[in-house]
């Protein structure tokens, strides 16, 4: 089998006393990964506790299902569900952790998800607790997760239109301007009345002054803002 470890960053340089390895412990799961799903991996390495290879986004469910219920593999615990922008014309990707008490190592899954066309299957079928994770990716990221059944908005407002944590998104102020897919965000500064932000805005103003209501007025007729505004 080739060399499946990844370049890293010098051991002194990372604080360490030793040079970072492959784990023996975790060679029975790299052969069994590479006996039960060789045609679906790429770039299967091992660093650490971690054994991490890449699959196709359409592919993804059905290697997910094999690694939770193949008693060989066990890896009956998500920890994490999270993507990654590679940056404007690049992939995303969906990142899955898993767990298993039958290795030594955890598992990441890194599936290559379309820009272009951001979907790929939901596993709320085989986790429960991933609907909150694919929720949050798909109000931050846009991705949509085919088969979830409340893929909705969790942060942002249902009428928002970018994704605030892609690469390509500019600022909230100029989210109808970015290529993150903004249209017209909820509140742009240019739309702002800045009017009522005047002297009138002294501490000790009713409320009803900033209105602009008759009632704002004293007995004399002397606007109260006139008697708040420091001598």
């Amino acid at each position: 089998m080739a060399d499946i470890r990844r370049p890293r960053t010098a051991a002194h340089a990372l604080g360490r006393r030793r040079a970072l390895t492959t784990p023996v412990a975790a060679g029975a799961l790299v052969r069994l990964l590479d006996e039960r799903l060789g045609s679906d991996l790429r770039e299967l390495w091992t660093d650490e506790d971690t054994v991490e290879f890449q699959v196709d986004g359409a592919r993804a469910h059905d290697v997910l299902r094999t690694l939770r219920d193949d008693d060989d593999f066990g890896f009956f615990m998500l920890a994490d569900e999270a993507a990654v922008d590679y940056g404007p014309g690049e992939r995303f990707e969906v990142v899955y952790h898993l767990f298993s008490w039958k290795h030594p190592g955890w598992l990441r899954i890194r599936a290559h998800v379309d820009r272009a066309d951001p979907r790929i299957a939901t596993i709320t079928d085989m986790w429960e607790g991933a609907m909150f994770h694919e929720r949050e990716m798909y109000d931050m990221m846009g991705i949509v997760f085919e088969g979830n059944r409340d893929l909705r908005r969790i942060y942002m407002s249902p009428d928002y239109r970018s994704f605030p944590q892609r690469k390509d998104f500019l600022l909230p102020d100029d989210a109808a301007d970015s290529p993150a897919a903004g249209v017209n965000p909820l509140e742009r500064p240019e739309t702002w009345d800045l009017t009522r932000f005047g002297d009138a805005a002294a501490v000790g103003v009713p409320a009803s002054e900033l209105r602009g209501d008759a009632a704002a007025e004293g007995e004399d007729g002397t606007a109260l803002a006139d008697k708040s505004r420091p001598r």
